[in-house]
């Protein structure tokens, strides 16, 4: 049987379109054109029926001619369809074809580890994490695609990465509940709400205050967003802030909260230093926090020895890796 490996996300332009193209878009389409119905071929391609919908419908725009007749079940392809099918397969194979010519070309090609990560926990945690690790293993050659939540998880789904780092949360039950996608929690973490030292070493701002706080908030819809919204509502304090600057990045929100601007929920292991030397002060408390576990998850589609020796070590070492964390 032969070994068809998961494609990395490879974006293609043309300057007759302005939209770029991705490759796994053309294997979303002819699964759907072998599937019929888009459940199925979501189910087959291992990401959300929306999350498919979206693509199948952001390919159409590109090519820019419907390519399934939406009015049957089954859907069946158009005649757009079935002329674009023999150029997405001639496509995907050639593709297929430099890329195993490639890899057999550099020895060490698959060696690399590739991971997905969100923003916040590829600077406060991963390059601490990969020095512990590689005092135990050697060099370790990794690459790290850093995005938002919900394109980690399908990153990590399409099969093109390894691994993925995230914090942990309800919302992962879609990975969490999928045998496919095993996890280990390899550190801690705590969402704090903090604000800039005044110049007496207090807090400049503080929830004993009268009025309404300054807030440095995150958009709802951000992964960030919604636990520092749960924690919020938990310990009754929206009517005390007041919104006066809204980013997705937590290293952006940092940044602000150190200029005076507001208080900002961050994570307490991206402030760290800022909390020892006393630039920012912690003013939340418990019942205003929120625990969040860092968790490693895998693709078990990708494995290969360097995955499976780097997955023992993860799995045996947890432990070691959070108290080193605490001691750092």
């Amino acid at each position: 049987m032969q070994l068809i490996l998961p494609l990395p996300t490879v974006t293609i332009t043309c300057d007759l379109w302005s939209r770029p193209m991705e490759v796994d878009w053309l294997e979303d389409f002819l699964a759907l054109a072998t599937a019929g119905v888009f459940a199925k071929a979501a189910h087959s391609r291992r990401v959300s029926q929306s999350a498919f919908t979206r693509r199948i419908k952001n390919l159409e725009h590109w090519v820019g001619a419907p390519l399934f007749d939406r009015s049957v079940h089954p859907v069946v392809l158009t005649s757009a369809g079935e002329s674009f099918r023999s150029t997405a397969c001639q496509t995907l194979n050639a593709l297929q074809q430099a890329r195993a010519e490639l890899t057999q070309l550099s020895g060490v090609a698959g060696e690399v580890l590739k991971f997905s990560v969100l923003h916040t926990i590829s600077i406060s945690f991963v390059p601490s994490w990969i020095r512990r690790i590689s005092k135990s293993i050697g060099p370790v050659r990794t690459n790290f695609v850093v995005d938002n939540f919900s394109d980690c998880v399908e990153t990590l789904t399409a099969g093109n990465v390894d691994f993925m780092l995230s914090y942990d949360h309800a919302s992962m039950a879609v990975l969490t509940e999928n045998s496919w996608y095993p996890s280990i929690t390899v550190s801690d973490d705590c969402l704090v709400a903090v604000s800039r030292a005044d110049t007496d070493g207090t807090a400049l701002f503080h929830f004993d205050q009268k009025g309404r706080l300054p807030f440095l908030s995150y958009p709802s819809e951000s992964f960030l967003g919604r636990l520092s919204r749960d924690v919020i509502e938990r310990a009754d304090l929206a009517d005390r802030l007041d919104t006066q600057s809204e980013n997705s990045v937590a290293e952006a929100q940092k940044a602000a909260c150190l200029e005076g601007l507001g208080v900002a929920w961050l994570p307490e292991m991206a402030i760290k230093s800022q909390l020892d030397d006393g630039t920012l002060v912690r003013i939340s408390h418990p019942d205003a926090e929120h625990q969040m576990p860092i968790k490693l998850f895998r693709n078990m589609q990708t494995s290969r020895p360097a995955v499976e020796r780097f997955w023992t070590l993860a799995k045996n070492s947890s432990v070691d890796f959070e108290i080193a964390e605490v001691a750092l």
